[in-house]
């Protein structure tokens, strides 16, 4: 009698079913610009090396207001005797593998420009006549339709570069053809020419110059570059790139050596959710190092697969976190369940699930202190374990030639000098790892700004008094404090803006050298009135969005999460670092919006986590969360 066949046992169901393996196959590409030096190989040998995705052909340096466009292929091939046209079969025989191809408009040498949204018109009908779906008697490449257009604008004006975008995506939908649209911006941020063109949504590449920029290459540092990394992660596009020279020799600054890259860049941003990969400058410099076959397979995303739909499940902000990757030195291939013991399947299913929970995006806690004097001092509060941001609240007068008045409430009377005391709670904070932003404005007070130099007045206030710089009468003494947190409920919409870059500006200054951190706390109608400008700069690291008093957009139990989550998707569209939900810590603490802590777990937090810009949440203020332990009770869900 032949044996019966054993049924599956619980441990083997539980392994087949949940088989998640990390894997290694979304790799970040490369981009490389090409046609700037006649030593290169040709366009077709490029693309033949299999080390990019993207080739830039590089560039159409004359263009706009008037004058007829000329293409730049230095000693390639002449265009104006129609001797580039031979280029087509090159941009064919790279399509046919696979690389995008791409003309690069602008450079750092030329002269181009745009007079109005009639003449953004008119330069991209040339482009989408000459180079892209269209037809002309006169096609600079021959008839070989390259795959988009890269703006490389150094010059010319900031102005109708965005007109320029939309009129580009606008031919290409009617004509048929996807037109893709990339940006090679520089790494201080927001771009000076491309930021407008940027926000508004349509660029599908975008690869920042990490070089010739010493403020925010990595030679500046690991938190200067991340700072830079993560403003640009801000931006609505679709995949964003590391631009770096391909040799020293490629750009006045910035050079990373490969083996540098690969080992302490690259782990700092594999697993970002936008990133892309690396682009060079350029090919010519690239065939003397050969510096992308030595980084091509450290540009790594992390994946899982979930072996019973076949579906490969995108993780990489979960690891981003945490730097999962980082610490992954080795690749962990698949293999299938025939090759393992249900014993050793179920072993690698609960690593696999562990690295998943613990890189999953762990939100932090920011909490306003300052407004009432029994909620216990800056110190007590920050010792808590609780905050990752304390926001010492407020200056609630200031502009308009006013002298500004510090108002803590019964902790301290800045009038006396009383609170200087307060600075050794400050540096007690910071030494934590807690970052101290000071807020200006707040429910009520007598604020406002008047003009772009009471902005540049007020901003210089604030540095020499709370931030960096150096005054005779710093309120909170010689504590220099990570930042400045906008609550801005009053006092109009105009000139925010204005401060945000003067205080921007003096990022890394003075004798701390410290990052100028901005904060804001808009209300969660989209736009906020008062901000609603000024977060569109790009500028703000971090937005907690007070989900309270404001009913049509907060949470309720009647309602449910709907409002919520329309108005948070709202929200994580702006070009912001971070963005956190902002909650009272009681009933008592605003006249509506208090989530219960059980809704918050179950049913708020799954719903705005969704979001690569999650930030974890912010409660008004440690006074009513003293009284609740709403902090102690949420923290680990957060």
């Amino acid at each position: 009698m032949a044996a019966s066949r054993p049924l599956i046992t619980p441990m083997q169901l539980i392994a087949s079913a949940f088989v998640v393996l990390l894997a290694t196959c979304n790799a970040g590409g490369i981009a490389v610009y090409w046609g700037q030096n006649d030593g290169e190989a040709s366009l077709a040998e490029t693309c033949a090396s299999g080390n990019y995705e993207f080739v830039i052909i590089a560039f159409l340096p004359k263009f706009g207001k008037g004058q007829t466009p000329q293409l730049d292929l230095a000693s390639h091939c002449d265009p104006t005797s129609g001797g580039c046209t031979s280029q087509s079969k090159d941009i064919r025989a790279c399509q046919r593998r696979g690389v995008k191809v791409l003309l690069s408009i602008g450079g750092g040498d030329g002269s181009y420009g745009l007079s109005s949204p009639g003449d953004a018109r008119q330069v991209a009908m040339y482009l989408w006549n000459n180079f892209l779906g269209g037809s002309s008697s006169s096609r600079p490449l021959g008839d070989a339709v390259l795959d988009g257009i890269d703006f490389d604008i150094e010059l010319g004006g900031a102005k109708f570069w965005d007109d320029l975008a939309r009129d580009l995506k606008s031919l290409g939908k009617s004509g048929g053809r996807r037109v893709v649209l990339s940006a090679a911006p520089q790494c201080p941020f927001p771009d000076e020419w491309d930021g407008g063109a940027i926000n508004t949504g349509l660029f599908d590449v975008v690869w920042v110059q990490f070089y010739n920029n010493p403020e925010c290459q990595f030679s500046a540092g690991r938190g200067a570059f991340m700072d830079a990394w993560r403003k640009w992660e801000s931006v609505p596009a679709g995949r964003l790139f590391l631009g770096l020279p391909a040799s020293k020799d490629a750009a006045g600054s910035g050079f990373v050596p490969a083996g540098e890259l690969n080992s302490r860049v690259l782990p700092l941003i594999r697993g970002s959710p936008k990133y892309g990969g690396v682009m060079l400058w350029s090919k010519y410099y690239d065939d003397h190092t050969g510096y992308s076959s030595a980084i091509k397979s450290h540009l790594t995303s992390l994946l899982v697969i979930d072996a019973i739909t076949g579906r490969t499940r995108y993780y990489a902000q979960w690891c981003y976190a945490l730097g999962i990757e980082a610490r992954s030195r080795s690749r962990i291939t698949m293999m299938t369940s025939r090759m393992f013991s249900a014993m050793q399947m179920l072993i690698m299913v609960v690593v696999a699930l562990a690295a998943l929970a613990a890189g999953a995006r762990a939100g932090d806690i920011a909490i306003y202190w300052g407004q009432n004097g029994n909620e216990g001092t800056l110190a007590q509060t920050c010792a808590t374990g609780n905050y990752r941001f304390v926001i010492v609240a407020f200056l609630p007068v200031f502009g308009k030639g006013q002298t500004p008045v510090l108002n803590l409430a019964g902790h301290c009377d800045p009038a006396s000098n009383g609170c200087t005391g307060v600075g050794a709670d400050i540096k007690s904070c910071q030494s934590l790892g807690i970052k101290v932003m000071f807020s200006i404005g707040g429910g009520v007070g007598n604020y406002g700004l008047s003009s772009r130099d009471d902005a540049r007045q007020v901003a210089a206030y604030l540095w020499n008094n709370y931030l960096g710089g150096t005054s005779p009468s710093r309120p909170l003494g010689d504590a220099v404090m990570d930042g400045i947190d906008f609550d801005i409920e009053s006092g109009g919409g105009m000139y925010w803006d204005d401060l945000a870059r003067y205080l921007k500006a003096y990022s890394r200054q003075g004798s701390s050298k410290k990052p100028v951190y901005l904060t804001a706390a808009p209300q969660c109608p989209f736009p906020d009135a008062s901000l609603g400008v000024a977060l569109r700069t790009g500028l703000f690291d971090y937005v907690w969005v007070q989900f309270y008093n404001n009913p049509p957009c907060q949470y309720s139990s009647a309602n449910g999460v709907g409002n919520l989550a329309s108005a948070w998707k709202q929200w994580t569209s702006i070009p912001a670092g971070r963005v956190f939900l902002g909650l009272p810590a009681a009933p008592e603490a605003a006249g509506s919006g208090f989530v219960e802590t059980s809704d918050l777990v179950f049913k708020v937090l799954p719903v705005v986590k969704k979001s690569p810009k999650y930030g974890g949440i912010m409660l008004w203020s440690r006074y009513y969360d003293g009284l609740t332990g709403y902090s102690n009770k949420v923290k680990s869900s957060v």
